[in-house]
């Protein structure tokens, strides 16, 4: 199913009034920063109240007796719908018709710099640690929690088993009630890791895991492989106590992290070196400093160049060569 089709029926499920509570908030907060749902938002709420009969056909679909009745009833109501919306663009009275505002909710936005590690309370009193240019929004009512994240950042959630607490980016989403764990968006791996307690993840391709405190999920949504690996969390996060440590990992893998850490951007060009294996605790290092001892451990030389680092092999060594 496209993006399109699970759009338009958030879309229709919102309008119709047929979704839960949980699915209305989310369906709002989603509204507030995803630009191509809210385009076609506006232009369902538009055919919906263009198109009266929607409504009735909606409620056609919930009475059928069997489940594929209801589905056939409710794909031809998609169908409509979309049908609809290709005849209404060529209609002039439509195209002048005022634009729909979406609802509003009241939320909260933190941000954090590049290179720099950020400690925000939120209104429940959980605490969250962002890392490099991650964002967050969050918004809460009497029955739920929830955060949309951008970026890598780290949760110490309060307890409250009557007030359910989600993480979101995207189409995957974490569920938790109170519990110290951290999800990474940033690339087309999507990353969730557990430090104590226990999560819920669940993935926009209908997958749900549970995790237990030093599990991680490795989620690529580009080729759809889903992973859940034992791992030690406490230093797999050691970003959140300054530090970078590395344990026995390919150079090119530790890269990542580190540019994130530093907010500049290393790259290595020479494929022997960006698989040579490092092993190192480097504790609140400056970039200089991390510099001095990666050419130390790794054999390697790093020029620089605006906030640009380029890692190469050390020239080879002739003894033939004269000497001065």
């Amino acid at each position: 199913m496209s993006e399109h089709e699970i759009n338009q029926r958030r879309c229709i499920a919102y309008l119709a009034k047929e979704c839960t509570e949980e699915e209305r908030i989310t369906f709002e907060i989603d509204l507030l920063f995803d630009e191509v749902l809210k385009s076609e938002y506006e232009s369902c709420s538009l055919l919906w109240r263009s198109y009266p009969t929607n409504k009735e056909l909606w409620n056609q679909s919930k009475q059928q007796a069997t489940t594929r009745t209801q589905r056939s009833i409710y794909y031809g109501r998609v169908a409509c719908a979309i049908l609809a919306l290709i005849g209404s663009l060529t209609t002039s009275f439509l195209l002048f018709q005022s634009p729909v505002t979406g609802p509003q909710a009241e939320y909260r936005i933190y941000t954090n710099e590049e290179g720099s590690r950020k400690k925000v309370t939120l209104e429940d009193g959980s605490v969250v640690l962002l890392n490099g240019q991650a964002r967050l929004q969050f918004t809460q009512n009497d029955s739920l929690r929830l955060a949309w994240l951008e970026g890598e950042a780290f949760f110490d959630v309060v307890k409250n088993v009557q007030k359910k607490f989600l993480v979101k980016h995207e189409d995957l989403e974490v569920e938790v009630v109170g519990t110290q764990f951290s999800v990474n968006t940033w690339g087309q791996e999507k990353q969730v890791a557990l430090l104590s307690g226990k999560v819920l993840a669940k993935l926009g391709n209908g997958e749900q895991l549970y995790l237990k405190p030093n599990e991680q999920l490795l989620w690529n949504t580009t080729l759809g492989e889903v992973k859940r690996l034992k791992t030690d969390v406490d230093q797999q996060l050691s970003w959140r106590k300054q530090q970078l440590v590395f344990d026995n990992i390919p150079l090119a893998q530790a890269l990542e992290e580190i540019n994130q850490f530093y907010g500049v951007s290393f790259v290595i060009h020479d494929p022997v070196l960006a698989q040579k294996r490092i092993t190192g605790v480097f504790d609140q290092p400056s970039v200089e400093a991390f510099i001095q001892a990666l050419t130390f451990i790794a054999s390697c030389s790093i020029t620089s160049t605006n906030n640009h680092y380029l890692i190469e092999p050390y020239a080879p060594y002739s003894l033939s060569e004269k000497q001065p």
